[in-house]
């Protein structure tokens, strides 16, 4: 005889099983369910007795949660190939923030809810979705094609070093629904790069990482190339080339604020001069692009400070600073205390709670 009991408390038995057998195996099962429940809190109890350094839920809020939603999207390997085929029930996705998404429809139809608009989507269809949109995509019974999910830091790395990385940039902060000319022009292009993703994605050789930036590169190369670029003139007419300029300044500094470059080297690879990029960060944020620069390194220095038991030189080194004299310095500069006493202070301040995450 065999008795299977599954998580939803509902156990398949033979139908000849006497009641009070059924009866006594379903006390038994919640029996069980019950010990566990307080074997957890037991180990959470333990590691509350033995001072274990937790790591602590933020705050409730909207800023808190947002946050909290992006950290688990972003969780997981940096790039994320599905490849659906055929299926005999509709599709649904439900994409929080946190990573960009490509969507290629190679069959049937769909719908997008995104930015608070809903497109329709007929194969062949092209869909890219930033980072910061929340969306939902509902496909038909049948529908075939592949859905990409990547991380902002992989793509910034994916481009940083490509001549058109300014332009690529343009379009992956924003939405772009291709129309369906443009699809079907790009999608003998796009679906190859999709399938050698899929590749290395299962069967990783060596190189991989390299092998899936440079497919990443080239297939945002493709969709830049296939994107229209009207609506990036009228926004650069309407609001100026300033917030644009900025904007893609601050994502350089956000992935090479720790490698030491200098602000002409942020420059050139926005390809503008140096005065042009100081007149349009004192215009839009009312700082130099050093001050901005600083001031990232300093966050960053807070951040290694509280979440890093490493001495505070080896922490400065980290961040590109050799003298650690020249380290205590600047961080005093941008925060009106040492480094050390600064660590000692916000420790000292931060109420202990408990996280799943730091379970023995």
């Amino acid at each position: 005889m065999e008795i299977v009991i599954v998580s939803s408390r509902t156990a398949f038995l033979p139908s000849a099983l006497p009641a009070a057998a059924v009866k006594s195996l379903a006390q038994a099962h919640e029996m069980l369910l019950d010990l566990s429940g307080e074997l957890l809190h037991a180990v959470v109890a333990g590691a509350q007795l033995r001072g274990d350094r937790l790591s602590r839920p933020q705050a409730s809020g909207g800023n808190a949660l947002q946050k909290a939603s992006r950290a688990r999207a972003a969780a997981g390997p940096p790039l994320h190939i599905e490849h659906f085929s055929g299926g005999l029930m509709p599709r649904t996705w439900t994409l929080s923030a946190g990573r960009a998404r490509l969507l290629v429809l190679e069959s049937r139809h769909g719908v997008a809810t995104a930015v608070a608009a809903a497109l329709a989507l007929s194969a062949p269809a092209l869909l890219w979705l930033p980072s910061a949109a929340e969306s939902e995509l509902r496909l038909e019974a049948g529908a075939r094609g592949y859905l990409i999910s990547v991380t902002d830091d992989f793509l910034a790395r994916a481009t940083a070093t490509a001549a058109e990385a300014v332009h690529l940039r343009r379009v992956m902060r924003r939405v772009v629904p291709f129309t369906a000319e443009q699809a079907r022009g790009a999608i003998a292009s796009v679906t190859p790069i999709c399938r050698a993703l899929l590749c290395e994605q299962q069967t990783p050789g060596r190189g991989a990482t390299t092998m899936i930036s440079t497919q990443t590169l080239l297939l945002l190369l493709h969709l830049w190339r296939t994107a229209s670029t009207d609506s990036e003139a009228a926004d650069v007419a309407q609001r100026g080339e300033g917030p644009r300029l900025i904007a893609e300044f601050l994502q350089l500094v956000e992935l090479h604020h720790r490698d030491s470059w200098a602000i002409a080297r942020y420059a050139a690879a926005l390809g503008v001069t140096e005065d042009k990029l100081h007149a349009h960060c004192r215009r839009e944020k009312s700082a130099s692009p050093r001050a901005l620069l600083h001031e990232r390194l300093a966050q960053e220095a807070c951040t290694r400070l509280l979440q890093l038991d490493l001495p505070v030189e080896q922490i400065g080194y980290g961040l590109g600073f050799r003298d650690p004299a020249y380290f205590n310095r600047f961080f005093k500069r941008h925060r009106k205390t040492s480094p050390g006493l600064y660590r000692r202070q916000m420790r000292s301040s931060a109420p202990h709670s408990l996280s799943y995450a730091a379970w023995p």
